[in-house]
């Protein structure tokens, strides 16, 4: 066989091997295998090199080491390059991916020595500067695969150490970088954080790992939860991200009885907290939370050391008037309960007052005025809400943010969305995360979560995932994430959803009815209706099944069948009847429509008719109407020849049948009435108070209503009976 046949021989078992280590190294592959075969036509000389390399080709391992060792010193690159193959390939004693590496770069360093006559000389070894670089490659990634496949930091640490010139270097370190942070995650400890940061501090990982160390720290310093951890916390870590979240819990735990006191000594004891104004205003909020002129002066007189005592004198004046919108040539103002315009119509739009102050608009921009006209925020916002103990939510440049009533921003004007206050935390979104501040400003509960809702009960639903659970003030997640809904917690329960069925939860997040249901109603009288497809019943508060799911579902049976004084409706085969919470029928069960009892009575249909029954099963009014409404104040509206009228518990007509459309009689016994689309007042005699020409009628209070007619609007007090204001035109 010729040398040159069967030196191409042994370059395509190579070739063959490191096809089968480096399929992911295809282009790395190819240029060495085009060098190597550009060469495979010349012959050896008969030298000990081409011995050896005679050797290699029949895997004589043995005698090709020795003969590549015994010329290694006087001809390093060529003995040094096989010696690199030898130690590379699998298939013998020798593997070692070391030593290949360790003879491929004194290959390296020798053919950099050569001049070009003997790297010319070299080709008739088949080694030139590109077979040195791709062996040094397919090097490279082998020994990165070995060292990789430990899944260790030693061993990376290694590949590291001993091949610094490798690309894979740097995948190597970012490999043992995340491995040590995950070592140190899972100690989770502010030392592993400390030691990773001083171990690594160019890693990816260091600046997460530094803010993990300062809410290792905080947690460690702080795991009882007791006010003297944090005031030695914040001694002690002046400059930790967490100093805010320690003042914080200072002040909550201060102020975790609630009351004016416990709000009073915080501000005494921690003067240069940051929650001190909101303590003042918390105090400040829960004297004067009725707004009467008498709370204002019993504030004055508990707390004279209140900062803001020019504010209160103002709030006392500003109690004790009633002011409402009007409008005069396109502008808006004010007039009080006299009719006498107080605030000139000089704004673009005004709200109703809340808590002492009106939005009103100049320029596109809103602002807030008090009740004495004095702008007290002034018009540099987008959009504004109205205050609500004692906090705004304002927008401007399109971002939310919220101030005080002193024109404070209490949270910055840099999220997304922002709710209002509950419970002392106020929900803000930024980037679709939503996370909790509170009534300080301070993210207390981080930017986590993709939905977020109001807190009740001391609860809050959160969405991750796409699943609903919920956290409590704290931030801690009380329910795990794993429904498709919640609602709010009423009375410690909460209604969800899993799997496209309803069931009831506790605050514990234990099941209290299971996700079974097709539908839930709300409780009523402790009591909640239960529907599994076209069946209902009823369980209680503590998730039995108090009366059995066999009654006939319809969609007006979630409102029409609650409980109320203490029976429900029950249908069966399309009739109805009133059952106890024993699941005893308390009537007949033949009617086709029945009622609860509203005043002792219930209105009942039988042959389209309606009528009204007692307790006792009889009938003071005969079945005569088309509709029957339940009985407020001793009276009813019912239908007859397709209008409405009111009667008396004893059947007798009080006002006639004349209506397309009435309300109930309020507190000062007038009812809102439609005839033709068009609003008007009758008194408890049917007579009209106001004629039906009004295109709408809104309450303003438990005395005002706002009456529109042709776009024009006017004031009517119901208790005189008397216009306060009419827009000019009404």
């Amino acid at each position: 066989m010729s040398g040159g046949v069967f030196l191409k021989l042994v370059w395509q078992n190579i070739i063959l091997s490191f096809t089968k280590i480096l399929k992911s190294s295809m282009n790395v592959l190819k240029t060495f295998l085009v060098s190597l075969l550009l060469c495979v036509s010349v012959s050896l000389k008969a030298d000990k090199i081409g011995k050896a390399y005679a050797a290699l080709k029949i895997y004589n391992y043995f005698e090709a080491k020795h003969l590549f060792e015994q010329s290694l010193k006087k001809q390093t690159a060529p003995a040094a390059y096989g010696l690199s193959i030898i130690y590379f390939r699998n298939d013998n004693p020798f593997s070692n991916i070391d030593s290949a590496y360790k003879y491929i770069m004194k290959a390296d360093r020798a053919y950099q020595q050569l001049d070009l006559k003997q790297s010319f000389k070299l080709l008739d070894y088949r080694i030139a500067r590109q077979t040195i670089d791709s062996m040094q490659m397919v090097i490279h990634v082998k020994a990165f695969d070995f060292y990789r496949s430990q899944n260790n930091i030693a061993a990376l640490n290694k590949f590291i150490d001993n091949y610094p010139t490798a690309p894979q270097c740097f995948d190597a370190i970012d490999l043992r970088n995340s491995m040590a942070f995950a070592e140190a995650q899972q100690t989770n400890t502010y030392q592993a954080y400390q030691d990773f940061m001083n171990t690594y501090p160019f890693a990816k990982q260091f600046a997460q790992a530094k803010a993990l160390y300062a809410s290792a720290l905080f947690e460690a310093s702080t795991k009882n939860n007791t006010v003297e951890e944090f005031e030695q916390f914040i001694a002690k870590e002046p400059e930790s991200p967490f100093i805010g979240q320690a003042e914080n819990s200072i002040y909550s735990l201060s102020t975790a009885g609630g009351t004016s006191k416990d709000y009073h000594a915080f501000v005494k004891k921690y003067p240069f907290n940051p929650n001190v104004e909101a303590a003042w205003h918390a105090i400040y909020a829960m004297s004067t939370a009725d707004y009467r002129p008498e709370s204002f002066t019993k504030f004055k007189t508990e707390f004279p050391d209140y900062p803001f005592m020019d504010a209160v004198n103002q709030d006392m004046e500003m109690s004790q008037k009633a002011l409402y919108a009007i409008r005069e040539n396109g502008k808006w103002g004010f007039t009080d309960s006299l009719g006498h315009s107080v605030i000139p119509c000089i704004y673009e739009w005004v709200e109703p007052f809340s808590e002492g102050f009106a939005e009103c608009g100049l320029n596109g921009k809103s602002g807030f005025i008090n009740k004495a006209g004095k702008l007290i925020i002034p018009f540099v916002y987008e959009q504004v809400e109205a205050f609500h103990d004692g906090f705004s939510v304002v927008q401007q440049h399109g971002k939310s943010g919220i101030i005080n009533t002193t024109g404070k921003i209490i949270v910055p004007l840099e999220y997304d969305d922002i709710t209002e206050y509950s419970e002392g935390l106020a929900a803000v979104g930024k980037n679709e995360k939503y996370g909790y501040v509170d009534d300080a400003g301070t993210l207390v509960i981080p930017l986590g979560f993709s939905k977020a809702a109001d807190f009740k009960e001391g609860l809050a639903g959160v969405e991750l995932g796409g699943q609903t659970g919920f956290i409590d003030t704290k931030g801690n997640m009380v329910i795990a994430c794993k429904y498709d809904w919640a609602d709010y917690f009423k009375n410690g329960l909460a209604k969800v959803k899993s799997l496209k069925k309803y069931g009831v939860i506790n605050k514990k997040g234990e099941t209290v009815l299971p996700c079974e249901y097709d539908l839930l109603g709300d409780f009523a009288e402790d009591a909640i209706m239960v529907v599994k497809g076209d069946k209902y019943g009823f369980a209680d508060k503590s998730g039995a099944l108090i009366i059995p799911v066999d009654y006939d579902f319809s969609e007006g049976s979630l409102i029409s069948s609650a409980f109320k004084n203490g029976y429900a409706v029950a249908e069966k085969n399309k009739k109805q009847g009133l059952i106890d919470k024993s699941g005893k029928y308390v009537t007949a069960k033949d009617f086709d429509r029945i009622s609860a009892f509203s005043e002792g009575l219930a209105a009942v249909m039988k042959k389209d008719k309606w009528g009204y029954m007692d307790k006792k099963m009889k009938m003071p009014v005969a079945f005569i109407y088309q509709s029957a409404n339940d009985f407020n104040d001793c009276v009813a509206a019912v239908v007859k020849n397709d209008k409405i009228g009111f009667i008396n518990r004893a059947g007798k007509v009080i006002v006639d049948f004349m209506f397309d459309e009435v309300s109930a009689f309020n507190k000062s016994g007038l009812c809102e009435v439609t005839i033709d689309h068009k609003i008007g007042l009758i008194d408890l005699s049917g007579t009209y108070i106001i004629p039906c020409e009004l295109d709408a009628v809104t309450s303003v209070n438990t005395t005002v209503l706002k009456l529109e007619k042709n776009s024009k609007f006017a004031y009517y007090n119901t208790r005189t009976r008397m216009f306060i204001w009419k827009e000019n035109g009404f």
